[in-house]
């Protein structure tokens, strides 16, 4: 009997603690949440050490449940990354979610989507690159990068543990670098790249746009046309095309591919892992008399194509 009346009491002692401290879901008074703690790194496919760029000055994370929605999301300026840095987000419901990270967005350079809370997806557009008469803005020096983590499920803080996502930050701009050797006046050809790269998913693909001019930086040299392209993703299958004309008369010295005919010829090149690319064009005059055609064509010092420049 004393044994029952000390087991009644404990049932007792604990139902009471449970009114008194506990809460139940559907209650409004109550406030669950669960802190997701988020880390950001980098490594590349190509690497085999981890990785925090410099350029990485801001962040935005978004969150999604397991139908892509969004449901919560932080910006950050002022961000210096490094091991151990870490952003922590409450997370209200219980669920599958992800997270998607950007660093880079600028409002200089891009026009954003605003996020919306319950409405944006991710294969909804988050920014596209500025142009004027579908010429594109100049990037320069600009670099942005996305990363996504892998699903994580939250219990809503029933646990009062925290939970832990990684993001993997990917550079997705590029730096190419184009000279051309031997014309004997280098002030009345201009080379540009045609792109229809200029807006990005939230998801991190490449959204449909109209294809955009890039125009380039001029690097200062005397004996060559030396100019740098700062371009957003490359993607094989997307319209990436370089021009070299003569803005005299029009005609054009060269015009491919940027990835299937040049890039991509490079064994070494691997559009995961390099961000930045160095293209020098050599040139023939076929008479002495300004009338060129490409002798050859190399990518980061690598010779891809070779022209029989004899009549």
């Amino acid at each position: 009997m004393k044994l029952c009346l000390q087991s009644v009491l404990s049932i007792s002692i604990i139902f009471c603690l449970f009114v008194l401290t506990g809460c139940i879901k559907d209650n409004d008074e109550c406030n669950y949440s669960q802190k997701l703690i988020v880390s950001l790194y980098s490594k590349s496919l190509c690497e085999t050490d981890t990785v925090y760029p410099t350029g990485v000055k801001n962040i935005i994370l978004c969150v999604f449940d397991k139908n892509d929605v969004l449901v919560t999301y932080v910006h950050k300026e002022g961000v210096t990354l490094k091991k151990g840095y870490t952003e922590e987000i409450s997370i209200p419901e219980k669920g599958i979610y992800t997270v998607v990270a950007w660093s880079g967005v600028d409002t200089k350079y891009f026009e954003i989507n605003q996020l919306q809370l319950g409405k944006t997806i991710k294969e909804d557009w988050l920014f596209h690159l500025k142009r004027l008469q579908q010429v594109a803005s100049l990037m320069e020096r600009m670099r942005v990068y996305f990363g996504e983590s892998r699903a994580v499920y939250l219990d809503g803080g029933v646990s009062g543990i925290s939970e832990y996502a990684s993001v993997n930050l990917q550079e997705v701009t590029n730096r190419l670098t184009i000279s051309v050797d031997g014309l004997d006046r280098n002030d009345e050809y201009e080379i540009y790249i045609e792109s229809d790269n200029g807006t990005m998913k939230v998801g991190g693909n490449l959204a449909e746009d109209e294809t955009i001019r890039y125009n380039p930086v001029n690097l200062p040299d005397n004996e060559r046309i030396n100019e740098k392209f700062y371009l957003l993703k490359l993607e094989v299958g997307r319209n990436n095309t370089i021009v070299i004309r003569n803005k005299i008369n029009g005609k054009e010295l060269y015009r491919g591919s940027l990835l299937g005919t040049l890039l991509l010829k490079n064994p070494e090149v691997d559009l995961n892992c390099d961000h930045d690319f160095a293209i020098k064009f050599t040139t023939h005059d076929q008479c002495e008399c300004g009338t060129y055609t490409i002798k050859e064509i190399w990518v980061n010092n690598w010779l891809i194509h070779s022209y029989d420049t004899e009549i």
